[in-house]
């Protein structure tokens, strides 16, 4: 369908065209990936079972190295529970989630665990593609037109896929911030608040977006997530008790002490160790790995790259003061959303979704032809298909690192760019 047809639909063609898109897309995902194994939420189910089997002191157990498996303690569990020969990843949750997970342990098994989280996640992921929209959809484009894009990036997008593929509750972690900053453009402060609360209480970064709040001095918000993530917090220590929250902090610990050089890991600290490593400035690593773990990073490089990330938070947030407030939050949030990850200790592709969702709304800051262009650089290197063929060259590992960091950072420089070149209101 050509897309001045698409513009030109009244609103609640439009309205219900774009929800007509989601709801297919949505079905098709579930019909999809039923009764299919999900090793990121499977570790959910673990943990619960584990919980509610009087074995709490092996939730947060790992490999050595912490990536690439799970610990071989959680073997008889996992043989006793009928998924021995299967994989998972360790958990590396909140304790609050084991203890609310162990009942449902007893009544569904790991795929129906699996299944019913599909039936809530996915649902979830297309109305983020709706929420994106509301926030920086162009005003020129339709809902539909929007719709289209978002569907497009979920269906193409390496980030996505293993979102999809592993049922990982960054989905939900993705909603949450969207609907927690979109409320923090409206009259629904409190709801901005507590939604990202319980963003942060699933996974802890999504603290970080606090910032959007605190520039805008939304101090009800500021108010009920500190109110929201008390009350988390209290019960958490209620049902879990103080050494389950001790085993967190500690496997939080571990993994923040290493860094991982894998494919699926854009991050710059793990980029820059990489090439470090070519040029002979540390010592070699190997090159015919899938996944290479690296503990204490060399020198000053992660503290440098922390506070450069800091930096670039503050010069974004500066540079936005003379927008609206629907475009400082939904541009700021995008560029946060880069930035969180691509300097982080680790950089998970399936972080990567929120900017992806966002990215479009590029065209409302610049040009179509330049945001379309733009848009299609990052849906090409972030697709499946390239992902895939990226094992081409010499050193498929790093060369993707590389190519992904490259492409994030110049993304950032765009968006930088162009909204230094307009004005508010233009």
């Amino acid at each position: 369908m050509p897309a001045n047809i698409l513009s030109d639909l009244s609103a609640q063609t439009d309205k219900r065209l774009s929800l007509t898109l989601l709801v297919i897309w949505t079905i098709a995902v579930i019909l999809i990936r039923w009764g299919e194994w999900a090793e990121d939420v499977s570790a959910l189910y673990i943990a619960g079972w584990l919980w509610q089997n009087g074995e709490p002191e092996l939730i947060y157990a790992a490999p050595p190295g912490f990536f690439g498996g799970y610990a071989d303690i959680w073997q008889p569990a996992m043989d006793r529970i009928g998924i021995g020969d299967r994989m998972t990843f360790p958990y590396v949750y909140p304790p609050l989630w084991a203890a609310l997970i162990a009942p449902l342990t007893t009544i569904l098994g790991p795929q129906g665990f699996a299944n019913a989280a599909a039936m809530i996640q996915f649902p979830l992921l297309a109305g983020s593609v709706y929420l994106a929209g509301r926030l920086v959809k162009p005003a020129a484009w339709s809902q539909t037109i929007w719709t289209i894009f978002g569907l497009a990036i979920l269906t193409l997008s390496m980030p996505s896929y293993l979102a999809i593929w592993h049922n990982q509750p960054s989905i939900m972690v993705t909603f949450l911030i969207l609907f927690a900053v979109h409320a923090a453009g409206t009259t629904r402060l409190v709801t901005a608040g507590a939604m990202l609360a319980l963003a942060a209480a699933i996974k802890l970064t999504p603290a970080v977006f606090v910032v959007l709040l605190l520039v805008e001095r939304q101090w009800r918000a500021l108010g009920a997530l500190i109110a929201t993530g008390l009350t988390i917090g209290l019960i958490s220590l209620q049902l879990a008790g103080p050494q389950a929250h001790v085993d967190f902090l500690n496997a939080l610990d571990h993994v923040n002490g290493s860094v991982l050089l894998n494919a699926v890991n854009t991050s710059l600290l793990a980029a820059l160790l990489a090439l470090a490593s070519v040029l002979g400035l540390t010592d070699p690593l190997p090159q015919d790995m899938s996944v290479v773990v690296i503990r204490d990073a060399p020198g000053l490089l992660a503290p440098i790259i922390s506070v450069t990330a800091l930096a670039l938070i503050a010069l974004f947030l500066s540079v936005l003061r003379p927008w609206p407030l629907r475009i400082r939050l939904g541009i700021g949030l995008l560029a946060l959303g880069i930035i969180l990850p691509l300097f982080g200790p680790l950089g998970w592709l399936h972080y990567f979704l929120l900017p992806l969702l966002l990215l479009p709304g590029l065209a409302g800051l610049v040009p179509t032809r330049s945001a379309v262009t733009v848009l299609t650089i990052v849906v090409v290197l972030t697709s499946w298909i390239f992902f895939s063929n990226i094992k081409l060259l010499p050193w498929p590992v790093a060369n993707y690192v590389w190519l992904s960091s490259a492409m994030w950072l110049a993304v950032l420089g765009c968006i930088y760019a162009a909204i230094r070149q307009k004005r508010s209101g233009t």
